[in-house]
């Protein structure tokens, strides 16, 4: 599973929008945007740590969904 498919997958089940998630971690939308499409695929540890806060995820739930095989 890769970075972006882990938080959308984690935004989606707690049915966040983007914009939701983005004022909440306080980054832009362009920037959370691109984290959750998979178009930023090198965002800066600070970004994701903010999101991750915003989603109410630590930082080993990220490294659990990115090494989960199923």
């Amino acid at each position: 599973m890769t970075l972006s498919q882990a938080l959308t997958a984690e935004r989606e089940k707690q049915s966040r929008s983007i914009l939701d998630v983005a004022r909440a971690a306080g980054v832009p939308v362009s920037r959370a945007h691109g984290v959750f499409t998979g178009t930023t695929p090198d965002p800066r540890f600070s970004t994701v740590a903010k999101l991750l806060a915003a989603l109410n995820k630590p930082l080993a739930w990220l490294e659990r969904e990115m090494t989960r095989t199923s």
